[in-house]
């Protein structure tokens, strides 16, 4: 992850920088620390922060994982995706199906 000042940053599928706004926001969606290095940033476009509180979720009935930010839920294609982003598999929310089947959906995470 890009760290710029103390701001640090997810360079989504699409190749848009995200603002991750605070640390318990990285802490429900990644491993460690270990990933955030400083990073020129330059030339890369930035789109819409992460919502404060985004997290990884999967429901009671399905081996779908999401993440889920903004109000929307992104599928997360395969594990190559999932750990190509350093997401944690220990922070997967289970929660009943229908909460997560009424989530609008977004792009594909891969």
């Amino acid at each position: 992850m890009p760290l710029v000042g103390n701001a640090i940053y997810l360079v989504n599928p699409e190749g848009y920088l995200q603002w991750i706004p605070n640390p318990a926001t990285y802490n429900n969606l990644f491993r460690d620390w270990n990933g955030v290095q400083r990073t020129d940033i330059a030339g890369i476009a930035v789109g819409s922060p992460l919502s404060d509180g985004a997290l990884l979720a999967k429901g009671n009935l399905s081996g779908a994982v999401y993440i889920v930010s903004n109000g929307i839920k992104r599928w997360i294609t395969s594990p190559d995706a999932f750990n190509k982003y350093y997401f944690n598999w220990n922070s997967i929310y289970v929660v009943p199906q229908i909460l997560v089947d009424e989530i609008p959906a977004g792009n594909n995470w891969s």
